[in-house]
């Protein structure tokens, strides 16, 4: 499924990733570091070979702070735990020019590709534009993101995966975690405006197709599956979004729905009853959970040592006075 419209509002951003994948937290301190003195100058924190003045580092605090669910006070309260992760991302990219890890144009590319399927070029750039203002600071930040990756995959690559005995021990132990929620598959007709919307509604109730006039009008990247979504677990969308699919029969379709982004009309092509699983039916996703926690834990450890291997200084007072919104 590939639907960049319909779903709650997830963060793109490096920072985010680093809070939600790694769980970074609070856990990794700057007190081992050394200190820059109490003359601020123009660099106010230096990672290896690489020196942020209180410009950049204060983009980079507003970038990894942008889509956290915070008000700028609280943005301020946690200050120091957004610049341990800028410093932790900071610490991967100078292990990755230390021992050649790049991302090839040909990747780039490559990803990029994937990114962009069902998007035409014009709206590609526009979301790109709306977000970011600057493409080539979305293209950097991109690449960052691929050479980071690239790191996480390679300290990670000997990681043994769990054993039979592990994964039984995790379901017994908490089965309520793997229950499958109530879920729905269904195609879409996605619009920016009302009035076309109103427009295409019109049409199916005259009886025309809902899929081919998903794939002839819809603006949602799905489209050219005829608006097909796919699959969906019940609270995974926009709460209006959500609450009109979970109570549709199968078969039926919605009036004009308004969503964060625009309007949709729905089709229902099945659904699937929430319930509890049995083990064997979900044994796969319990080995990811495990390995994924390991991984995660192993990571922790191994983004912590970098701190006594690459020379990290702040400048604590300069910092501190650093304000942002």
């Amino acid at each position: 499924m590939n639907n960049r419209f319909i779903f709650k509002r997830k963060s793109n951003g490096f920072y985010t990733f680093l809070l939600l994948i790694l769980g970074l937290g609070g856990l990794f301190f700057v007190d081992g570091c050394d200190r820059i003195g109490t003359d601020p100058g123009p660099v106010v924190l230096v990672v290896g070979d690489q020196q942020l003045t209180a410009d950049v580092l204060k983009q980079n605090l507003v970038f990894a702070s942008e889509d956290l669910p915070i008000s700028a006070k609280e943005t301020e309260n946690i200050k120091t735990v957004l610049l341990d992760n800028i410093i932790d991302r900071y610490l991967i990219l100078e292990y990755a020019k230390k021992h050649g890890i790049d991302v090839s144009e040909k990747e780039f590319q490559a990803r990029l590709n994937d990114i962009k399927k069902g998007y035409s070029e014009s709206l590609f750039e526009e979301t790109l534009l709306r977000k970011w203002g600057d493409p080539e600071v979305w293209i950097k930040r991109f690449k960052e993101q691929i050479v980071i990756e690239k790191v996480i995959n390679s300290v990670t690559i000997d990681m043994e995966p769990p054993d039979y005995k592990e994964m039984k021990a995790r379901f017994e132990s908490n089965p309520n975690h793997y229950k499958r929620p109530e879920q729905v598959k269904f195609r879409q007709i996605f619009c920016r405006t009302r009035n076309k919307a109103d427009e295409l509604y019109g049409k199916i109730r005259s009886g025309e197709n809902l899929a081919a006039l998903a794939r002839k009008y819809s603006e949602g990247p799905e489209a050219e599956n005829g608006g097909e979504v796919g699959w969906v677990a019940k609270g995974t969308l926009e709460e209006p979004l959500d609450k009109m699919l979970f109570q549709m029969a199968q078969g039926h379709i919605s009036p004009v729905t308004k969503g964060a982004s625009g309007y949709h009309i729905f089709e229902i092509i099945d659904r699937r009853p929430g319930g509890f699983q049995a083990f064997s039916e979900i044994i796969g996703d319990i080995e990811k959970d495990l390995y994924r926690t390991r991984r995660m834990s192993f990571f922790k450890k191994w983004l912590q040592s970098l701190r006594s291997d690459i020379t990290v200084k702040i400048n604590q007072k300069a910092i501190d006075n650093l304000e942002f919104s």
